[in-house]
This record gives structure tokens, sequence and C-alpha cells, in this order.
């Protein structure tokens, strides 16, 4: 038996939007009224910007007159920012939607879109982008926008938003180099069944050589996005697949019980933590952090976490002591990970804000310039010998004794897209070796990422705003349930049967409309 661990009850990780109001308006250079096309004596156009405020410091720091004064000669354009604290940024963008009359002409939306937006975006609130995006010529960065993550903010078949793109393949499979050394594991595992072999090896095998059985393939807690990841391994999809011309929840679909029972059987075989649903998700990295399990199935950036702890504390490698441990990360398995949904966060082009097609063009110009080089540059690193150095490599080292808040680029990073690239191709920062392979994988993992087809269609969803949330824990919570033994096939059937009956019929039926509509 294993030794039980005592592992305390908390909330369940929830992903939380931006949320912010009541900073105080900060003008950059002009106070330019929210949507006037007015410009300074250079000619430049004026656009005004909404964005949340972190620390009440941004845009005037040490050397922030400089950054403001780099930026706007570059894009040739002036900003009068808008800033909102964010601790009540959600309240005040929604006072916002409602006040045309000091609407800016770039709202900036925090988390995914949601049931207000969409609502603005039917009454015509905002610019629809969908041609301009296209423009690789007038916007070279905006237009390489990915397109599934363009139809998650498409309302009624037009883009209404221009995405802070995230990582996509942030999400896979990663594990301890020397436990696999040591129970003969020499190749990354690429296939369910040699992870199956890895996780039994690592749990029986004493891959740590103290003799004692108390470690487990894989570790788990409450936050079960792991299993969302492990189901695509088996091709059910993300959350909705395309199957026959229609979107189904992939619940509905026979490889979602084949991915439940494979997570049934390795809880069966002790492969897991018997006690891994009431592990807290502030706790979940320990495991792998104390040598107790293994293996880690979340993002990269988890992978990347456990390794520099590794580093830190000179935990050293069970095969070889003179040097510490270290994590292979592998990404997808069988073909297939979980997408995220490509964005944290997205830019609305207010019509009330931005009346004519040429103060459209001015924002998406800024925009789109602000995702240069130079300008990636600047947001993310600031000033060369204030918030940076070159070392002798030729790389980026942040100045350590500057937090973020006392940065003179202190907020300039809220205008950034990050499309194409999620960091600049130039200047590069000095990196340990765990966050170099951690980005490698994700950039690797996105040709293999699996979006969720019905992102779009759940956002302009009635149903889905109604009675999503509650519908999706009668899924969840079975789905847990049955891995942990606690229902049969009988309990899982009766489950999806009552999600229909709380609205998933009309959820699938209207999702369907939707999609069908978009086909034709």
């Amino acid at each position: 038996m294993k030794k039980a661990l005592s592992i305390s009850l908390a909330a369940t990780l929830a992903a939380a939007l931006l949320t912010g109001c009541g900073g105080s308006a900060q003008s950059s250079s002009s106070t330019a009224t929210s949507g006037s096309t007015s410009t300074e004596n250079s000619g430049r156009p004026t656009i005004s910007f909404m964005i949340p405020t972190f620390y009440g410091t941004e845009f005037a720091n040490d050397g922030s007159d400089t950054v403001i004064k780099t930026y706007e000669d570059y894009t040739n354009t002036t900003v009068n920012w808008r800033l909102e604290a964010n601790d009540t940024y959600k309240d005040k963008f929604g006072m916002t939607l409602m006040d045309k009359d000091n609407m800016p002409m770039v709202l900036t939306a925090s988390g995914a879109m949601d049931a207000n937006i969409v609502d603005a975006a039917k009454k015509g609130a905002f610019w629809d982008l969908s041609e301009y995006l296209k423009d690789s010529e007038a916007y070279p960065n905006l237009s390489q926008a990915n397109e599934n993550v363009l139809n998650a903010l498409t309302v009624d078949g037009q883009v209404v938003g221009v995405p802070r793109t995230r990582a996509i393949g942030r999400y896979g499979l990663s594990y301890r180099t020397d436990w696999a050394e040591a129970v003969g594991i020499t190749e990354a595992p690429t296939t369910i069944e040699e992870v199956y072999d890895m996780w039994y090896k690592f749990t029986y095998e004493d891959p740590d050589g103290n003799g004692v059985d108390d470690t487990y393939g894989l570790e788990l807690c409450k936050y079960t996005g792991p299993l969302d990841i492990m189901q695509t391994w088996f091709g059910c999809g993300n959350e909705w697949v395309e199957q026959d011309g229609k979107l189904v929840p992939v619940h509905q679909t026979a490889e979602y019980k084949e991915a439940l029972d494979f997570m049934r059987k390795i809880y069966e075989e002790g492969l897991i933590r018997p006690d891994w649903a009431t592990v807290d998700t502030s706790t979940w990295e320990d495991g792998c952090k104390k040598g107790e399990a293994g293996s880690f199935l979340d993002t990269m950036d988890g992978a990347k976490r456990i390794w520099n702890y590794f580093t830190n504390n000179n935990v050293a490698s069970v095969t070889d002591p003179s040097t510490t441990a270290t994590m292979t990360m592998v990404g997808p398995v069988n073909g297939h990970t979980l997408a995220t949904s490509g964005y944290n966060g997205f830019y609305l082009i207010t019509k009330s804000g931005a009346k004519t097609e040429e103060d459209l063009k001015n924002c998406l110009s800024f925009l789109d310039k602000m995702n240069d080089n130079e300008m990636l540059e600047l947001a993310d690193y600031g000033l060369e010998g204030v918030s940076y150095n070159l070392n002798e490599n030729g790389n980026v080292v942040m100045n350590k004794e500057l937090d973020a808040s006392q940065t003179p680029n202190c907020g300039l990073n809220q205008a950034i897209a990050y499309i194409p690239n999620m960091s600049s191709t130039g200047l590069q920062l000095e990196k340990e070796q765990s966050q170099i392979e951690a980005e490698e994988c994700q950039e690797m993992n996105e040709q293999y990422a699996v979006f969720n087809p019905a992102l779009g269609y759940l956002a302009n969803s009635s149903v889905n705003a109604e009675v999503g949330t509650d519908i999706e824990l009668i899924i969840e919570d079975a789905r847990t349930q049955y891995i942990c033994g606690q229902i049969d096939e009988a309990g899982l059937e009766a489950a999806a049967q009552q999600w229909l009956d709380r609205g998933g019929a009309q959820l699938v039926e209207e999702l369907n409309t939707m999609y069908q509509a978009d086909a034709q």
C-alpha cells in the first residue's frame, strides 16, 4: 500500500478574468477626447485606448517619457491612454460599454468573449474587422492571426476582436529524465501504450532507488485540465468535436468513453495517488518536486518550474548524483494535445469612439506596428541601461533591481497583441535551459494542438450563457466519479441524460444551427 498523504482541501482552480475599474485616466501625450480624429501639430493621428492598470505607475516611471516618445515616433501615433484599475476593471468595462459619449477608440476586453460583449456586438457597437485582418499589405502582423482564434472572436459572422495572443501549444506531457533512465526508458514515449508503460514503471520499479514503494507515475489534482489533455490522445476532441458535419460534445463520443476507461484503469492500478481529486491545485507541482511522482501533465511552464526547482535546490539525479535532475518535455501523445483558446483578452474597436474608417485604420495601424520587433523589445524589455543590459552573448539580462512596477516600459505590454510572435525574434532574453526547452516544446505542440471548434458559437449562444456552466459541471463531476469507481457506466449515462435534460439538447441544437448557417 502507498503511504497515505495528508492533503488539504481547497477551492478548485478557476480561470480568473482580468477585472478592474476606477482608475484615473492618464494621457501619454495629449488630452485628445475619446473618439476624436484630432492630430498633433506633427500631423500624427491620435487614438484613445483603454487598458487595465495593475500597478498605478504605468507610463509614469523614470524613463517613461522616453518610452512614450519612442513608440509614438515609431508608430506615428499619439495615444491618449485611459487607465482603469485592474481590481474592478470588469465592472468599469461594462459601464464603458453603456457610455457611448465617452467611448475610447480601442477598448481592451479581458479574458474571453462573454454575453455582454456579444450583445453589444449584435447591436453594432464594434467595427467588423474581418476584411481588414486579411490585408497583409496594410497590416503585415495582424493579418497573421490564427483563424481558429479569430473564430472565437466572431459574432454573427463578423470578427470583432483582435486577440491578445497566448501560446496555443502550452499543454502536454513531461517527465523526470533520470527516472526514465533508471527504469530503462531511453526514448520519449509517443503512444498511449508507451506512456502507460512509463507510468507503471515509475510506480512499481522503484525509479528513485530508495527501496520503498512510495512513487506514482503521474501527479494529478482536483484541477481536471490534465484529464482534458489526456482525452485528446484518444481522438475525442477538445470539449466539442466535428463529426459527420455536426458539432458534438465530446462526452457523447465513443473515444471519450475509451479515454475514461483508460483513466479508470490507471487509478485502479495505483499509477496515480488515490486521493488525487482532493489534492489542492496550489500544491499540485509538489508531488514532482519532492520526488513523489515522475510525470506532469499540464503546461510546459509547469514542467519548467519543476525543473527550476530541481536546479535551485540541487536535487540530484538518481542516475548521476553529480548532476541535478531535469525534465523531458514531450508535449503530444498519439499525435494530439489540447489547444488553448489561443488568446487571453482582446481589443475591440468601437464605433462610438472610432467614428470613421480612417479612425479604424489608425487604430489597426498602431496595433499592427506595435508587434514589430522594435516595439516588442520596448514593451517587454524597456530601455537598455535602465531596465536591461546586454551580456557577452548579446542576450538581454533584466535589471533585477527594478520590479515590473518600476520599469520605464510599465504598461506598454497591454498594447501588444503578440501577433505573429510571442516575443522579439531579434534581441533575446538570456534563458535557462528549462525555458528554452519549454518554448521549443510549445512551438512544436502547436501543430498537434486540438482546438475547440465550437468556441465561437458558444460565445454567441444564449443557451450556453444561461445554463452552460451548470451543465458542464454535471459532466465533470461524473467523469471524476467514474474514474474513481464511485459510479458505473449506468451512472455515466444518467449524467449524460441529465446534461441533455437541463439544457444540453437545446445547446446542441442551437450551436449546430449556427454551424450549419456558416457552412452554407
